[in-house]
């Protein structure tokens, strides 16, 4: 099986990775871990300094994305030993580059986080896990960080929404 794991630089990337890692897979699966940094664009800016400022800040998130991909394939591979893990950090728009990397790898499948900032982050995808949701040509997941409860606070939030509806 072949699976593409889509990450940004958040730290939400890490949380998503030890989510996959805790499940069960395939010895033969293979991973590539994809993330894609998005260039800032600074054309309407008619001043060389910027330019050269935002050249900069590409170049530091690249790396930054690297680095992550790289620490996130130490972790699936410390899981999970007999799977392949590829790393694979991309230039432009991250809806086409990940469903691009899909269609090029003939991927079985695409892990993908959605991480709403609002309150009803549970209702609402982020808008690029939700184009590639849609318009995949392989199964998509939206991941949601694996969390360890207690038996208790499990309970409790049970309880609270009890409460409220």
């Amino acid at each position: 099986m072949k699976v593409i794991i889509a990450v940004d630089e958040s730290a939400y990337g890490k949380k998503i990775i030890e989510t996959i890692a805790h499940r069960q897979w395939q010895p033969d699966t293979a991973f590539r871990i994809i993330s894609v940094v998005e260039p800032v664009s600074w054309d309407e800016v008619e001043n060389e300094n910027w330019a050269g400022l935002s050249k900069s800040m590409f170049e530091k998130r690249k790396k930054n994305a690297t680095d992550l991909c790289l620490e996130l394939k130490k972790i699936l591979e410390t899981q999970h030993p007999d799977c392949t893990v590829h790393v694979d950090v991309r230039e432009g728009n991250p809806r086409k580059e990940i469903l691009g990397a899909a269609i090029d790898w003939m991927a079985d499948k695409i892990l993908i986080g959605a991480h709403g900032h609002d309150l009803c982050d549970r209702f609402v995808w982020g808008g690029v896990s939700r184009a590639v949701a849609t318009a995949a040509p392989c199964s998509v997941e939206i991941v949601r960080p694996y969390t360890r409860r207690s038996k208790e606070e499990h309970c409790a939030k049970e309880q609270k929404n009890e409460a409220t509806v």
